[in-house]
Order: C-alpha cells, then sequence, then structure tokens
C-alpha cells in the first residue's frame, strides 16, 4: 500500500471513530490552519548626547549642546558599527557588506545676539536637514560612509558627507578612528561665510573687523573622529567621541573665519543609549 493511501485510510478512521486529530501528526502541512505571526521583531536604541561645538560654523567661541537620537534595525539584521557623530539613519535595504537607508542632521542655528563681534551680520535659523545615506564594509573592521542631505529649514542648501572609520574591539570595548570630509554647495557657504557691503559697512560702524566677501561652496571641511564605546550590559552603552575639522576652500577664507573665528574646529560629547525589543512598530514596512 503506497503512503498516500495509508495516510487517507488513517485519517477516514479517525474520522470515524470521533477521535481528534492533527494535521501535523499527519505530516499535512496544506491541512494546518494554525495562523503564523508574521510580525516583524526590531531593535530600538534610544539615544541621549551631549557635548561641546563651535557656537556656528566658523566660530572660535564654544558652547554646550544636547540631542536626542535613535537607531532602529531588525533583529534579523547583524548590528552594524556606527560612531557617535553619524547622523540619524536607519537600514532600510543591506546585506552583509552594503546598507542604505535614510539619513537626517541638525545644524544649530547662528544668533548675532550671542557673538557681538557679528554685528551686521543676518542670524541663521536652526537647519534640519534630510537625505539618505549608502554605507560599505569592505572589510569587518572598517566601512565607508556617504551621505546627501537637503537643508529644509535655516540655510536651504545641500550638504555631502564622506567618511571612513576602523575600529578594534576588546571584550566590551571598541576603539575607532577615521577620516571626515564634508562638501556643501554656495547657499550653506553664502548663509554662514558671505558679508554683503551692506553687512560689513554696519558691521565696522560697530568698530568690526568684517570686510565684503562672497563664499562659494566645495570641500568646506577635513577632519578626524576618534571614538571608545563601552557595552555595559546588552541593554545599555556609553560613548564618547572628540572630532577635529579644519576649514578648507572658499570658506576658509572667509573674513567670518579669517578675522572673527577660526579654520581650525573641536567637538567632542558623550552619548548615553538603552536597547530594547518591541514588535510594536506597525508603521513600518518589512523590508
Amino acid at each position: 500500500m503506497s503512503k498516500l493511501s495509508l495516510r487517507a485510510l488513517v485519517l477516514a478512521a479517525t474520522l470515524v471513530s470521533g477521535a481528534s486529530v492533527r494535521a501535523d501528526d499527519l505530516q499535512l502541512p496544506f491541512l494546518n490552519t494554525t495562523p503564523k505571526d508574521a510580525t516583524p521583531e526590531w531593535v530600538v536604541t534610544l539615544e541621549a548626547m551631549g557635548g561641546v561645538a563651535p557656537s556656528y560654523p566658523g566660530a572660535s567661541t564654544y558652547s554646550f549642546y544636547g540631542l536626542p537620537g535613535f537607531e532602529l534595525r531588525r533583529v534579523d539584521q547583524p548590528p552594524r558599527f556606527s560612531s557617535p557623530d553619524d547622523s540619524f539613519s536607519f537600514v532600510v535595504l543591506h546585506n552583509d557588506w552594503f546598507a542604505v537607508g535614510p539619513a537626517g542632521n541638525w545644524v544649530g542655528d547662528r544668533n548675532v545676539r550671542s557673538n557681538p563681534a557679528l554685528f551686521g551680520m543676518n542670524d541663521v535659523s536652526a537647519s534640519i536637514e534630510v537625505g539618505a545615506f549608502a554605507e560599505w564594509t569592505p572589510l569587518s573592521w572598517m566601512r565607508v560612509r556617504g551621505e546627501a542631505r537637503k537643508a529644509i529649514s535655516g540655510y536651504d542648501g545641500w550638504a555631502f558627507a564622506l567618511n571612513a572609520d576602523v575600529w578594534q574591539k576588546w571584550g566590551p570595548v571598541t576603539l575607532s578612528v577615521g577620516p571626515r570630509l564634508n562638501f556643501n554647495n554656495d547657499q550653506y557657504a553664502n548663509a554662514f561665510f558671505s558679508v554683503t557691503p551692506a553687512q560689513a559697512a554696519l558691521n565696522q560702524l560697530g568698530g568690526g573687523l568684517l570686510t565684503p566677501y562672497n563664499a562659494t561652496g566645495g570641500l568646506t571641511s577635513a577632519g578626524l573622529t576618534v571614538a571608545a564605546r563601552y557595552e555595559l550590559s546588552e541593554t545599555w552603552r556609553i560613548s564618547a567621541f572628540g572630532n577635529y575639522e579644519v576649514l578648507t576652500g572658499s570658506v576658509a577664507n572667509s573674513p567670518l573665519v579669517a578675522r572673527t573665528g577660526s579654520r581650525d574646529q573641536f567637538s567632542a560629547g558623550l552619548e548615553i543609549a538603552y536597547r530594547f525589543k518591541t514588535k510594536e512598530l506597525y508603521w513600518i514596512p518589512a523590508f
């Protein structure tokens, strides 16, 4: 007797006898009507960062700042390296060596009232930049990351970043270092580094040092970031970083830098992060 005939006989006998039977017992998957939970599980990381940075692009004075943030990945996605100075982002498409997704950044405002040397200049509102990133990980200890972001408030221009990092882990400790290159278009350069003749005249009437200048975009800064991360537990981590950048090209020659600011731009900060799993992110599609 064939296996199919034997299963049919067992099923018929069971139905006649009134006994219960499960499809799994007969290994008939098409009869198994038990629903499966298709809701993806996510790992959410909530972050809080505080630090010190130039008061505005090109400034020689420094201000404290605080920023929230978060990371998001599916449970089946392996954790990827990140640096505390990365823009906010989350992975949409990925494999072992490549990842892409949306990215966002925040640029603080330039307040003339708080910086008397800028008398006569315009304020620049805080800027929110939105765009995308692509990340290449050719080795298990190295990545190259590119970002393109458009400001939707403040200076209303484009920003592009090209970063690289190498890292080494020792148990719960990860140390990383890598170069940073930043490119911006003319709108950004004009907002933060240009001086009109009227602005220069007003500034000089107030005892300032500014002269007329028309800044243009391009490679606006180059630098280096060093970071250290310590995994306190499976859910908590703490990170520290330091960054040095030097302004380059047209923006570096602006009187806002040469006379009232500095080409050398330093920043440092601390970040604490908390991780947890959830299935409640129904607004995010299952990629």
